[in-house]
């Protein structure tokens, strides 16, 4: 059982992806989805994503790494369930190439 939800970029509000459940029934690389809905998101949108443990596991990695603030549970069924929240993190120092 999976349940993804996607951003519509022109409201930052999010409904359910059947492209994005396409993606998972053929276990496709996570990493460019995470990638994308990060690229697509704005600060302050939000992803839930409801899915075995391990793959929220996932997920909920690959989003910290991009300063995502997450919160996850695991419902009776042992079935994960992430809650992500986009931050306005920019890195503090820039580095010149000189």
């Amino acid at each position: 059982m999976r349940s993804f939800l996607l951003p519509d970029p022109g409201t930052n509000i999010w409904s359910g992806s059947e492209y994005l459940a396409f993606i998972w029934v053929f276990r496709c690389s996570i990493v460019p989805v995470v990638a994308e809905i990060d690229r697509i998101a704005r600060p302050g949108g939000k992803l839930i994503v409801r899915d075995e443990p391990a793959v929220t596991k996932e997920i909920e990695s690959l989003l910290k790494s991009l300063h995502w603030a997450v919160n996850s549970t695991f419902s009776d069924e042992n079935i994960g369930i992430l809650v992500a929240e986009k931050s306005y993190w920019r890195p503090q120092k820039f580095s010149s190439s000189s």
